[in-house]
């Protein structure tokens, strides 16, 4: 008989629904404050695995929750440099399938539609050539292989720096320095004042896309590094749902295998049995006597 009061078990979904409405509960709850604790990540998946949550839902989850990294761009006199790269590898591989939900996510950040160019199990992504614009040194790819997948995101800025410094720098510097020279030379007829007229012109030229420059390559690349955690997050999902699927077929093979086992023993004991009262003398009946 079942003893009335021992402690009743929890199912897991039971569990895992107690377990959110108690941590919605605890942040308003005036004895949290006193009841809560910090602990390393190490301790966070220790206690989790205790409560059926598993590791790698604790990974995500400290992923998605980290607070968003400033992207320092560095450069030489340029103000930044010529070439960015975000680039991330993440444990698992992804299925073709996934590749539409990854030029979804691409085109959405990116606002064009691009050029998207798949071979084997590498995705390519370049944006759309526009002829009435200077053309993008960027690229988009996702690679899958040996149990990795890598995400890079790189764009060159080499055409942009010369059409800034050597457009908006030289050309304007030159196009309104050398007026301006001639002009205060033949107002104050004075050499020097020409001279440091055109050399204003020039220096005045040349901030303008020092200024410019560093301001495009950090809005440009802040969107790469946005582009890069939303292509990671679709990765990691799918990555887990391939990884469950795969248990999931393993189990269903073990358990086919175990019932072919089964089946194949039980006829294996049936035919020794039938051949063992094949090869068995016939039992003689003798008559009663009375």
């Amino acid at each position: 008989m079942d003893d009335p009061f021992r402690e009743r078990r929890l199912p897991p979904a039971e569990v895992r629904r107690i377990l959110r409405r108690a941590l919605e509960l605890a942040e308003q709850d005036a004895e949290t404050q006193a009841a809560e604790t910090s602990m390393t990540e190490a301790e966070l998946v220790r206690h989790a695995g205790e409560l059926g949550i598993p590791r790698t839902a604790i990974r995500s989850a400290t992923a998605e929750q980290a607070p968003p990294e400033e992207v320092k761009i560095r450069g030489g006199w340029l103000g930044a440099p010529t070439r960015t790269l975000a680039e991330e590898e993440i444990d698992g591989e992804i299925s073709s399938d996934v590749h539409e939900d990854l030029v979804d996510v691409i085109r959405s950040v990116m606002g064009d539609a691009g050029q998207v160019q798949i071979v084997g199990k590498t995705l390519t992504w370049t944006p759309t050539v526009n002829p009435q614009s200077q053309p993008r040194q960027l690229s988009v790819t996702v690679r899958s292989r040996n149990g990795k997948t890598l995400v890079r995101v790189e764009e060159r800025f080499t055409n942009l720096a010369l059409a800034l410094y050597l457009g908006i720098g030289l050309g304007a510097g030159l196009g309104v320095g050398l007026p301006a020279a001639a002009t205060i030379a033949a107002a104050t007829k004075s050499g020097l004042s020409a001279v440091l007229a055109a050399v204003a012109c020039l220096a005045f030229a040349f901030l303008l896309p020092r200024l410019i420059f560093p301001w495009v390559v950090r809005r440009r690349a802040r969107k790469h590094d946005a582009l890069r955690k939303r292509l990671s997050s679709v990765i990691r999902g799918a990555s887990r749902g391939m990884r469950a699927a795969e248990e999931a077929g393993a189990s269903r093979k073990r358990k086919r295998k175990r019932i072919a086992g089964a089946a194949a023993e039980a006829e294996a004991e049936a035919e020794a049995e039938a051949e063992a009262e094949a090869n068995s003398p016939p039992v003689v009946r003798r008559p009663s006597s009375r």
